[in-house]
């Protein structure tokens, strides 16, 4: 069944970053830090796999598995990049309606799943909002007016959470937190949510809406 493409696997806290989102038929999405594609699969799905889904990685070796996922779900609409997602693509300036940035973090939040990150260095953290910071000041001139920025990370940490969002916002006045409403129990949201472990039973993630 898995394999004649009938379902794909997600945590429950990773599918409400496409809810989130509400990427809507006919639309255009970037997938800024798309490996392995989850969230991309779960935006052509929300979309009725019609518009376009421009899928990025770093690395064209990652982009393997998200080429895979999408035929083996019979997806048509997602086309998978080779891209630093903090380098200015001015072909793609202010084209999406949704543009997704589930940025590199500490990964905190998916301790559980992940035991060795807690043997991660703790200068690793400051590498890391800088790429976060450097992410989504990048994505968001994908943007096009009235569209949104999607911000999530695997992490529960403010550094790499609200406070990126802060600076962010610090800078550019045009874009604002947005408030979104989710499936009960969780209801409506100020615009951000962080999901804990012990109390959701999710992994530990935050995601905001600009």
């Amino acid at each position: 069944v898995f394999g004649q493409g009938e379902f794909f696997v997600q945590d429950p806290a990773a599918k409400l970053v496409g809810l989130v989102a509400a990427p809507e038929k006919g639309q255009r999405v970037i997938d800024v830090c798309a490996a392995p594609g989850g969230k991309s699969f779960g935006a052509a799905v929300l979309m009725g796999d019609g518009g376009e889904i421009f899928s990025c990685d770093l690395h064209e070796k990652k982009l393997v598995r998200i080429r895979e996922g999408a035929a083996r779900l019979g997806i048509t609409s997602i086309q998978a990049f080779a891209a630093d997602g903090t380098v200015f693509r001015p072909e793609w300036a202010d084209s999406a309606d949704v543009v997704l940035v589930d940025a590199p973090c500490s990964g905190l939040g998916i301790i559980r799943k992940k035991p060795d990150v807690r043997y991660k260095s703790p200068d690793d953290l400051f590498t890391l909002t800088v790429t976060q910071s450097a992410l989504l000041e990048n994505a968001a001139r994908y943007v096009k007016p009235g569209g949104a920025l999607i911000y999530s990370t695997c992490t529960v940490l403010p550094e790499e959470n609200g406070q990126i969002v802060d600076g962010f916002l610090a800078a550019h006045p045009e874009f604002s937190r947005e408030s979104f409403t989710l499936p009960r129990p969780l209801g409506e949201q100020p615009g951000e949510l962080t999901l804990w472990p012990h109390r959701h039973g999710t992994d530990g993630f935050y995601i905001c809406r600009l």
